[in-house]
């Protein structure tokens, strides 16, 4: 008889295959709906467990929303070269959403914040920066964060890091604030009369529960009368008001390290370009414009385009 044996991960689809043969009762749950914004799938929430929702791609649940759902009890799998893990999981069929009015008005308010958005400036990252820093000798970078918060540290750290010998070309401002509405409200409307050129509001990540008391529609608002580019950077964030925050912010990363990491690339790759810049011109009023380019000539040419190339190359990528 020929041996028999199993590999890891056969192992974990039959557990699945064998778990959810036993889940065929249909059930009821309540909970709040969050959205794992990461991984790309929605769970339910009694704020001391989550359970993954299985739904069809098409299906977009209200994140936020409390809702009963009714379908069936199954088993999800995460395999990956050094573990597998399965983890239960409920197959929706519906769901309704509890408190509708409550419901109802929470839309028509994100109607009224879209309809105001539409008449504001997106300032993109890259082009508002690349901007900034040809207009400025040095810029002025506000960063909100909460009280007490050691976030702009993670953001500076990082910039520095990137940026090199050329961070001192960017002032980091800071503004703390309790990230309640009301008051985040009043801190964005403060970063706006500082004279700052640009604003980064910062969070790291945290129970759901936490991330939920960053802002309301109070400071949102305040974000759209802005008239300078407002990004935010606020960790593992799966509350729906921080979704609306980042959709009406001008550009939004997944930790303030990674925020403050791009903008060190950007002042690096800028500065770099500018000193290469000015390098060649010295060297054109230097040399004496030959009938026939020099050697030298073709070197610092080569040199101004395989730069270019690279910025270029990166920036596609990115």
């Amino acid at each position: 008889m020929a041996e028999s044996w199993l590999t890891p991960s056969d192992i974990a689809e039959k557990l699945v295959s064998h778990i959810s043969a036993g889940f065929l009762l249909p059930i009821k749950v309540r909970g709040t709906v969050i959205l794992d914004r990461q991984r790309g799938y929605y769970r339910l929430s009694d704020g001391k467990a989550g359970i993954t929702l299985n739904i069809p791609p098409s299906v977009d649940l209200p994140v936020g929303a409390e809702v009963e759902v009714d379908g069936v009890l199954s088993a999800n799998s995460f395999v990956k070269e050094d573990v597998a893990l399965v983890y239960p999981a409920i197959n929706v069929n519906s769901y309704r959403v509890l408190e509708e009015e409550k419901e109802k008005e929470f839309q028509r308010r994100i109607s009224e914040l879209e309809a105001l958005l539409r008449g504001r400036n997106h300032f993109g990252f890259w082009e508002t920066f690349t901007r900034l820093l040809g207009e400025n000798e040095r810029l002025r970078i506000g960063l909100i964060h909460g009280n007490s918060a050691q976030v702009w540290q993670d953001f500076i750290i990082a910039f520095r890091g990137a940026a090199g010998k050329h961070a001192d070309k960017v002032e980091f401002v800071r503004f703390e604030s309790s990230l309640s509405d009301g008051e985040l409200a009043k801190t964005i409307e403060e970063v706006s009369k500082s004279g700052v050129h640009a604003v980064f509001l910062l969070r790291g990540g945290g129970p759901q529960e936490e991330l939920a008391r960053i802002g309301g529609f109070e400071s949102l608002l305040a974000v759209i009368r802005l008239s300078i580019p407002f990004y935010t950077a606020i960790g593992h964030s799966f509350d729906r008001m921080v979704s609306l925050m980042e959709k009406v912010a001008d550009g939004h990363f997944a930790t303030p390290s990674i925020a403050g990491q791009e903008l060190g690339k950007l002042v690096h790759m800028f500065s770099e370009l500018e000193s290469l810049k000015q390098e060649i011109r010295s060297k054109q009023v230097q040399i004496p414009t030959p009938s026939k380019p020099s050697l030298v000539w073709w070197v610092w040419l080569l040199a101004a385009a395989g730069i270019m190339l690279l910025f270029l190359l990166w920036r596609v990528g990115k």
